[in-house]
């Protein structure tokens, strides 16, 4: 793999969160330390577990996981870790006062350090208060599996540059992730909020009885989350009416309203946006609405047959 830029990264804390993150640093040719009060053989083996994963899922050879557990350098001395350091990745305790006080010594230490909390709910205006250079710190929320998901919600809040979100983009990208951006503040930032509402409605359906729960689940394997897992739920939606979202809202508008509660004018900002998600698309994934139902159809045809053996 050539590598464009080599970032030198530091990870706190080696759970499966950290050493997850790391690992996939490592794939990509990325300069790795990893700090932690823990002794460094338990720090080694919590990395070697992970590496062990990659090998099972096929993602690296056993030799090549070898190789990159020796490149990880371990240390528990956090002014060393930090020398020459272009970003820390935090991904320390779900504690506010454990959090901040590792950013207090590291920005002690080296004042422009960029730290990326790896926070699952906290705003970075809470992590952020009191801090020394607040505007150094964002949230950078990966997800479980974290050495599998690509996807980083990053959320920088009113304290953080674009400059500064621009340059965790460029880091998360040479980690091998898909950065996206969450531009305010809210609960379960993009991901979770939806999941949250969908998995309400869910609930709902298993307690009134509409719905077994292996139901549910197959519902959504065989059904529209192979689509979303291929295009995305909002571009997965558009195609699926002839004319996209314009058409919807003047063909459906007055039921959706009634039924759901959704203001069909809302479809306007849906319009502009998918018409620049398609043209950001690669050309291989499709740009125009024939050539990306042509790859979401071959994708799911492989998902089907390859995967799920389903034929």
């Amino acid at each position: 793999m050539e590598v464009d830029i080599m970032y030198h990264l530091l990870f706190a804390g080696s759970g499966l969160i950290g050493c997850g993150l790391a690992a996939n640093a490592l794939c990509h040719h990325q300069d790795v330390t990893l700090y932690d009060i823990r002794d460094a053989d338990q720090v080694k083996d919590n990395l070697k577990n992970v590496l062990e994963k990659l090998v099972v899922a096929g993602v690296i050879k056993r030799e090549e996981s070898g190789v990159l557990l020796e490149k990880a350098h371990i240390t528990h001395d956090l002014e060393e870790a930090l020398e020459g350091k272009d970003a820390i990745l935090e991904c320390l305790p779900e504690r506010l006062d454990i959090k901040q006080e590792f950013y207090k010594r590291a920005q002690s230490i080296q004042p422009d350090i960029l730290i990326f909390s790896s926070t699952t709910a906290m705003f970075p205006s809470k992590l952020q208060k009191d801090m020394p250079h607040p505007e150094h710190i964002l949230v950078g929320h990966p997800f479980n599996p974290s050495y599998m998901i690509p996807l980083i919600e990053i959320v920088g809040g009113e304290a953080v540059s674009e400059e500064t979100i621009n340059k965790a983009k460029a880091i998360y990208t040479a980690m091998g992730k898909k950065p996206i951006v969450c531009q305010k503040e809210v609960n379960g930032y993009i991901v979770q909020r939806a999941n949250w509402a969908m998995f309400k409605s869910l609930l709902s359906a298993v307690e009134d009885g509409v719905a077994s729960v292996e139901d549910i689940d197959t519902a959504f394997t065989y059904g529209p989350g192979m689509r979303a897992a291929i295009l995305g739920q909002l571009l997965a939606l558009d195609l699926g009416a002839k004319g996209g979202y314009g058409a919807m809202a003047q063909k459906y508008g007055d039921s959706l309203k009634s039924a759901m509660g959704i203001d069909p004018a809302l479809f306007d900002d849906l319009v502009e946006g998918i018409t620049l998600e398609k043209a950001h698309r690669p050309c291989e994934l499709g740009q125009t609405n024939e050539e990306i139902e042509a790859f979401r159809d071959k994708a799911m045809a492989i998902f089907l047959k390859e995967i799920l053996h389903f034929e």
